[in-house]
């Protein structure tokens, strides 16, 4: 505005001095022009300098932001405590943002959602919650070292499948202790049944015995470890080196016809597994020693129930040995076996104990002046100071009087039994187990002198 008064006043005092002929008033009109252009040279000046000045921050602010990944940033919200919120009215809804105030990937790149909560606290999508595993349980079956060494063998021998797996007594109940496998569907803990032994008498005693399952009882889901069975042609078991358990673990590999099990490097493989493994799986089961504190804070609850706790077969075996030593008189142990424990075991612990009850009471009323020692679940031992003719008619009259039976305790009974001959308990028990195994397997009561 003032410029434009300043050019009008020029051309009206240049007028006047062609009017009047007054030199003067020309040098007012050179003044008045000089200062309009001093006025626009200073205006133009002073809007270039703030034109700069807005460029070179906005530039600055851009780079800056870009360096560190913030593609926009959005006024946080304070956070407000239960009664504020409860008690004052609700917070406005947030205006939905624009698409050019988005971040073409979709979320803020700095890492803070738009209500300012960080995301650390931001509840997480049901699919990203599915996506971190809850291995709470699994570590309880986790075994860091057999894991790694099981997948070793699977790769060297060119398997699918190399499982570790235990045998609890007779039962064909199998728990899953570690496993290796290229196929997705399986089973990394648990147990499951078969309906054909996956380990019989005879392979316990080989170190390496290869089943052809085209020419063999065994059936693809009998392996269940897996959840959706591939196809699978050859198995090969091999027995831990366990002289002094009752508990049959071995590996069993699987693969298709493609690979070789039966070459001499693959069996030489397997065999060297097996005893590392087994040293492995020892230490693995062997439980830390209790420290100081632990000792002197369970004190008393070992003084209590230390009485009631079950005694190792083993000081029962020897005991029985030192009897019959000192009166010079023959000892046999059988061990008998209820065929439908499996059954009953699936019905719950309640179910067992019952069970136990009156098996227990049966054999009680068969060998009333004999020893009788629970040896597992509904597994029972007896001890015999008698030769053994007397033993094997004894064990006539029992399996024909428990397959008279009905209600639990139906379904008959398998008898193993070993004759001592200078032994060690560990001893007699593994070969009353081996011959109360290869009763189940056969049917018929086997004796092992």
């Amino acid at each position: 505005m003032l410029r434009f008064l300043l050019a009008v006043l020029a051309v009206l005092v240049a007028g006047l001095a062609v009017l009047f002929e007054r030199p003067w008033l020309y040098m007012a009109t050179g003044a008045i022009l000089a200062a309009g252009l001093g006025l626009l040279g200073w205006w133009i000046w002073t809007a270039y300098l703030k034109n700069e000045d807005t460029r070179a921050s906005s530039d600055s602010s851009d780079i800056a932001l870009d360096e560190v990944g913030i593609v926009d940033i959005h006024p946080a919200e304070m956070p407000q405590d239960d009664d504020a919120s409860s008690s004052g009215p609700p917070p406005p809804s947030p205006k939905p943002a624009s698409p050019s105030s988005r971040p073409a990937s979709g979320t803020p790149a700095s890492g803070t959602p738009a209500s300012g909560t960080p995301t650390s606290e931001t509840p997480a999508s049901p699919s990203q919650a599915r996506s971190i595993p809850d291995d709470s349980a699994a570590r309880k079956y986790e075994r860091p070292v057999l894991g790694p060494l099981l997948e070793a063998l699977r790769a060297a021998v060119d398997a699918r499948t190399v499982a570790l797996l235990a045998q609890e007594h007779v039962a064909l109940t199998y728990r899953i202790e570690a496993l290796a496998s290229t196929h997705t569907d399986i089973r990394q803990q648990g147990t499951f049944d078969t309906q054909t032994p996956l380990v019989t008498a005879t392979m316990s005693r080989e170190d390496v015995t290869l089943r052809s399952l085209a020419h063999s009882q065994i059936a693809v889901e009998d392996l269940g470890y897996y959840t959706a069975p591939p196809t699978v042609d050859h198995l090969a078991v091999a027995p831990l080196p366990q002289p002094d358990s009752s508990t049959t673990t071995f590996l069993l590999v699987d693969t298709t016809a493609s690979a070789d099990l039966g070459t001499s490097r693959a069996r030489t493989l397997l065999k060297r597994f097996t005893e590392t493994v087994a040293l492995l799986y020892d230490l693995d089961r062997t439980p830390p020693a209790p420290s100081d504190a632990s000792r002197a804070s369970d004190s008393d609850a070992e003084n209590k129930t230390a009485s009631h706790a079950p005694r190792p077969r083993r000081e029962l075996i020897a005991e029985e040995m030192h009897a019959v030593e000192a009166t010079d008189t023959p000892l046999a142990l059988a061990l008998v076996h209820l065929n439908r424990a499996e059954s009953i075991a699936r019905r719950g612990e309640e179910a067992v104990s019952s069970t136990e009850r009156l098996f227990e009471a049966r054999l009680d009323q068969m060998a009333p002046t004999q020893r009788i020692e629970r040896f597992g679940e509904l597994t029972y031992g007896v001890f015999f100071h008698e030769a053994p003719e007397g033993v094997e008619s004894w064990v006539a009259d029992l399996e024909a009087a428990m397959a008279r039976e009905q209600g639990e305790l139906e379904g008959g009974v398998s008898v193993g039994v070993a004759v001592w001959s200078e032994e060690t308990p560990e001893a007699l028990r593994s070969a009353a187990t081996t011959a109360l195994r290869k009763a189940y397997e056969t049917g018929t009561s086997t004796i092992v002198m």
